[in-house]
């Protein structure tokens, strides 16, 4: 269920205005030494206690409500040199060869329009959530995700990447459509795509509003901080589908991993 509450993760904070006393009790004995994550809990409590702090600077483009401190900003990050990313890609056609056979049994079933308060508009966009928690992907893996796609998450779990507590799932974007700018609201969790079917027809790219837009290739791994405004364009006459993850920004130690998750923990106890 983590995997859940990282996708939606401010937009539930702010819901326990009334319990920020309680979320701090709970966290702050654990983070001695954490010194980022601490000002990142601190953020938060005042955020719900209904104070307006002053925000750190943010760079273009970028739009989150309380950002974790001292992480690089920048739209794209590169992959050239990640093994985890090399290894997705030179096995990517498992992923493929299960989402042909998924959608050759089915007949398309199972994808869903998602809906989030930080995309409204989704329109004609689908997903098909193969485990609420990449970072335990095979022991949160939905039922669609144990039957149709294991070799899916055991490449994933094998490639090393160090995923993230949220869903991973198959995302579709069907033809002359795309997803309206927004932001992600997050800045410590950076998307991949992996690219599965890429239409050829016409554009289909992933849209920095504030920088360059860059084309899904098949078999090719784009990694994005979200947190910088985005949108979505398949302007060809076929689907396009990408299989979606989270990875924690590279700029995190691995104690301060665990102290977000920590503070998440608080945040979903304080919500009952």
């Amino acid at each position: 269920m983590r995997g859940a509450l990282f996708s939606a993760f401010v937009v539930h904070a702010l819901a326990l205005s009334a319990r920020h006393d309680q979320i701090w009790q709970r966290v702050a004995p654990t983070m001695t030494g954490l010194d980022r994550v601490q000002a990142f809990a601190r953020a938060h409590c005042a955020r719900l206690a209904g104070d307006t702090p002053q925000k750190p600077e943010l760079a273009k483009g970028q739009e989150c409500d309380v950002p974790f401190p001292g992480l690089r900003a920048t739209p794209w990050h590169a992959t050239e040199e990640l093994g985890w990313v090399a290894r997705l890609e030179e096995d990517w056609r498992e992923a493929r060869d299960e989402l042909t056979a998924f959608l050759a049994l089915l007949d398309e079933g199972g994808f869903v329009k998602p809906e989030t308060a930080l995309c409204p508009e989704t329109g004609r966009f689908e997903k098909l959530v193969l485990c609420e928690d990449g970072s335990r992907a095979i022991e949160t893996a939905t039922r669609v995700g144990r039957d149709h796609f294991a070799r899916t998450l055991a490449l994933l779990a094998r490639s090393g990447a160090p995923l993230g507590p949220a869903p991973v799932s198959m995302n579709r974007q069907p033809p002359n459509s795309g997803l309206p700018p927004h932001s992600d609201n997050a800045n410590f969790l950076l998307t991949g795509h992996l690219g599965l079917v890429v239409p050829d027809d016409g554009v289909c790219e992933f849209v920095m509003v504030d920088s360059e837009a860059r084309r899904w290739r098949e078999g090719r791994v784009l990694l994005a901080d979200t947190s910088f405004v985005h949108a979505t364009r398949n302007a060809c006459e076929a689907d396009r589908v990408v299989l979606h993850f989270t990875v924690w920004h590279p700029d995190l130690a691995a104690a301060e991993r665990d102290g977000i998750f920590r503070l998440h923990e608080a945040l979903r106890a304080a919500g009952g």
